[in-house]
């Protein structure tokens, strides 16, 4: 069975920067399959308390793990779409938010080379970060000139206060030659 390159990306960003913030739904970001539990968006505060964040850092809504549906020390994984960076320096963007006693970690992971099955972690965060949003910007500049492809992958703490959340992701270059 031969794999397309349209089953591997479903859709590939070329034209930057691009943003996300989830005010409409997921976006061009997919549910995996294959891990243990699903991303939720959400407006407002999360279903747990003192854990989670109470608004969204861009707009009104937000994706999170919602720890208490689950069972303690698993996956949330969102593929991302496949982005041609045609460009010198390309930087990823995005807040997260990772209150909680439990708290777990979280990882922003690249694919270089897409459909390979091999995600590199360039960005991690664990443990309490306290209720507020942070701002992460990832240095993908050793991935510029191909297309790659990105992912969340979210491991919640041992219990439910491990809520965590990302909003605002921007991609962009700086195209100069």
């Amino acid at each position: 069975v031969e794999i397309t390159v349209e089953a591997i990306c479903p859709s590939t960003i070329s034209s930057l920067p691009y943003t996300e913030s989830f005010e409409s739904d997921f976006g061009d970001w997919i549910q995996v399959t294959t891990d243990d539990y699903d991303w939720t968006r959400n407006s407002g505060t999360t279903s747990s308390t003192t854990t989670g964040p109470s608004s969204a850092s861009d707009g009104s809504y937000y994706i999170y793990t919602e720890a208490s549906v689950s069972t303690y020390n698993t996956s949330f994984i969102l593929n991302g779409p496949c982005f041609n960076l045609n460009c010198v320096t390309p930087v990823f963007t995005f807040d997260y938010h990772m209150y909680g006693s439990t708290m777990g970690s979280l990882d922003l992971e690249v694919e270089a080379t897409p459909g390979s099955g091999t995600w590199v972690s360039v960005w991690s965060m664990s443990g309490d970060q306290g209720d507020v949003w942070h701002s992460a910007s990832v240095d993908l500049s050793a991935y510029s000139g191909t297309t790659i492809k990105l992912r969340f992958n979210g491991v919640i703490g041992s219990s439910y206060y491990s809520d965590m959340a990302v909003d605002n992701l921007e991609l962009f270059c700086d195209c100069t030659p």
